[in-house]
């Protein structure tokens, strides 16, 4: 072993003397007993190491840093939690549309890594640095953790006394179409067929479809539970512009005005085209993802 050699293994050696009896360590500590400098550079390393051991004693970490660690890890490796049934599959879904601040891991980091700063016992750091975002967060969480599909066999959710604001309503059926876990429990083209099934299901049905909608084939239906709210919801083949669907909620559990089926109020948001009316019972919502002229054509 020459001195560069035990330089390397003696890098690894502990500031406490912990290894002084280890036999991997006896060639190079042999070596630095009978060399000057290479004896020197080792005790100068012991003195460094000692204290940098002592610095970082001094260093009080976050309660919840191992949980958290773990966490990170269990993404890196796609170890995401399985759904048991339709309802947590519907919930991880709406969770993984979330999309974080893209600059929340540098302020973590960043203030993980503040020199001098003692931790403050009570909430973990992730939860501290969170509350400046609590509100973007939430706005987009409340909307996406309101929606819940269930199943037939499912027992519903307990109903929310105040009505849903139909934007609520229109934007819920956007993060639960696009839940991975979505699907439609009966599949047929005849929407009569399908409009039958909704209401051996007590779920509100259309008494008249738009001329250019009840045209079309149907592709199945399921009920939709929004904020507490029951409602229903049917596609429909679109050959021309793709597959639309028709949510329709009771009256009394939607709040905001809006005009009859034959002059309804059309917009777009984003790549999503939408078209909203009432009747004296529902209030609907025709949605696809094309264009707002596109689906008025169906009226």
């Amino acid at each position: 072993m020459d001195r560069e050699q035990a330089r390397f293994v003696l890098r690894s050696f502990r500031p406490d003397g912990a290894d002084v009896n280890d036999q991997d360590f006896a060639a190079a500590l042999a070596l630095a007993i009978e060399n000057r400098e290479l004896g020197e550079w080792l005790a100068g390393e012991r003195v460094f190491d000692a204290a940098f051991a002592k610095a970082l004693a001094t260093v009080a970490l976050p309660e919840h840093l191992l949980q958290e660690i773990l966490g990170c890890l269990a993404g890196e490796r796609g170890d995401f939690p399985q759904a048991e049934d339709a309802r947590d599959a519907a919930l991880i879904g709406a969770v993984a549309s979330i999309q974080p601040p893209r600059a929340l891991r540098e302020e973590i980091l960043a203030a993980m890594g503040q020199p001098g700063q003692a931790t403050r016992p009570g909430k973990p750091v992730w939860q501290r640095l969170a509350m400046p975002l609590a509100m973007p967060l939430a706005a987009a969480a409340g909307i996406a953790l309101a929606v819940f599909l269930t199943r037939r066999n499912d027992p519903p959710p307990l109903a929310i006394a105040s009505p849903v604001p139909v934007d609520v309503v229109q934007a819920g059926f956007i993060q639960a179409y696009q839940s991975p876990s979505f699907s439609l429990d009966t599949k047929r083209t005849d929407h009569q067929v399908l409009i039958t099934h909704l209401k051996s299901l007590q779920l509100p049905c259309p008494g008249c479809l738009p001329p250019g909608l009840a045209k079309l084939k149907g592709i199945g239906c399921r009920e939709l539970v929004i904020d507490g709210k029951r409602g229903s919801l049917i596609g429909f083949d679109e050959r021309v512009n793709g597959v639309v669907h028709l949510v329709i909620f009771r009256r009394e559990d939607v709040c905001g005005e809006l005009p009859e089926r034959d002059h309804p109020a059309f917009a777009q948001s984003g790549s999503w085209a939408a078209a909203r009316w009432e009747d004296e019972q529902n209030v609907f919502i025709l949605i696809g993802n094309t264009a707002v002229e596109k689906l008025a054509t169906l009226f």
